[in-house]
């Protein structure tokens, strides 16, 4: 409790002119533009299209006259929510921009219109600059733990803790048992307002897809038999991915290109929101009572996986490169500029022996940089070994520069 996490995305709001600030619920656009943004009117629409201003509840018609004076002085206005307002302001907005002399923020927690904002046809393409909110940024992460907690608890925690609501609820302290209570009924209300937001319908479908991306499926293909064997349906891979493309723009799920191949692996984004339907498809412990310590052993099981995806992102953001997965060979990551592989990713947890290294580099023939993450281990020639302190210094010596 009282962690504040610096957002890189908020350094970017500090310039001139109009920005769309989006991203799916509860991933702290409002605590980021309230704490670490600086601003003169802050506006937040309500459900059923009231507006809160300065303590007063505002009309749609009270809120355009009031914001049509203030876009013409030198100030910073935010609108919070804006995409529950009418279909007709963003016609006004665009009315409003050619004599504007305020900086506009909107901030939505609805995707689709933030793809409505930046379509062809939309009134204001190319008066506003979108500025996406997901989870927490690696690089922000460490930096926000690094002076709470060792360099292994940094890279260990820090993947839980990029969903920032859950700092409401657990800290510095931070423990598995306490996360799996926390995330047993706040997951579903999160998935299911994601859903609302986006006008979409969580179907038993979704819910399966889901569950099987939480057990390990990451194909279509794959997501596809398994909800083929939970229900009579006989589905095959292109019959999930326009679900599965749906949950991505949703902010749900996220997919990493195979390299070489023209495919990609699909996975729950948030590790918490993994981690509930993980828990729940193995025990179904959402509306059963399952012994706290079969709960947490059933998360040591998918400790790893969160910490490697972390690390491997950490690795990526410092090294400005995009993320590939290898199955032939098989190794962790590829790190990737401009389509050109720059570095191979081995991460352990804990130690890391000489015959492991060696395995690595025969999988990985090719010219790049050979990086093995791990606690300790031997210096091999050709491996640039790193441990949790070098991976922390590191991310903070970038943020320090």
């Amino acid at each position: 409790m009282g962690i504040t996490i610096p957002r890189s995305e908020a350094a970017i709001l500090k310039g001139d002119g109009w920005f769309l600030v989006f991203g799916r619920r509860k991933t702290g656009k409002t605590f980021m533009i309230r704490r670490m943004v600086s601003y003169d009117h802050y506006f937040f629409v309500m459900k059923g299209g009231v507006i809160a201003h300065d303590g007063e509840l505002l009309s749609y018609p009270v809120f355009r006259e009031r914001l049509t004076g203030l876009m013409r002085d030198s100030v910073t206005v935010v609108i919070d929510e804006f995409q529950r307002l009418p279909t007709d302001f963003l016609d006004y907005l665009h009315y409003l921009s050619p004599e504007a002399r305020a900086k506009l923020i909107l901030v939505g927690s609805s995707l689709s219109v933030a793809r409505r904002i930046l379509s062809r046809r939309s009134p204001l393409l190319g008066l506003v600059r979108p500025v996406r909110v997901s989870l927490v940024g690696p690089i922000d992460m460490v930096r926000g733990l690094a002076d709470l907690m060792s360099s292994e608890r940094v890279l260990r925690v820090a993947p839980y803790l990029r969903d920032p609501w859950i700092l409401r609820f657990l800290g510095p302290e931070f423990s598995m048992e306490s996360l799996i209570d926390v995330i047993r009924f706040n997951i579903p209300a999160l998935v299911g307002e994601s859903f609302r937001e986006e006008e979409r319908v969580f179907t038993d479908r979704y819910e399966l897809i889901l569950r099987a991306l939480s057990l390990g499926y990451s194909t279509p293909g794959e997501v596809a038999s398994y909800i083929s064997g939970m229900t009579d349906e006989d589905l095959r891979g292109p019959d999930v991915k326009s679900y599965l493309s749906n949950l991505q723009v949703m902010g749900i799920v996220t997919r990493v290109p195979i390299l070489g191949r023209r495919r990609y692996l699909y996975a729950i984004e948030s590790p918490l929101v993994d981690l509930f339907y993980y828990l729940d498809s193995k025990t179904g412990y959402h509306e059963l009572d399952v012994q706290l310590e079969e709960l947490v052993r059933l998360a040591g099981v998918k400790e790893g996986i969160y910490y490697e995806r972390f690390v491997v992102s950490l690795l990526a953001e410092i090294m400005r490169a995009r993320v590939a997965k290898g199955l032939d060979p098989e190794v962790d990551a590829f790190l990737l500029r401009e389509g050109k592989v720059i570095a191979a990713v081995e991460v352990k947890r804990g130690s890391v022996t000489r015959g492991e290294v060696r395995r690595f580099l025969e999988k990985v023939p090719m010219e790049c940089d050979k990086i093995v993450v791990a606690n300790d281990g031997p210096r091999v020639e050709g491996v640039h070994l790193m441990g949790p302190k070098d991976l922390v210094e590191l991310a903070s010596r970038l943020v320090d520069g």
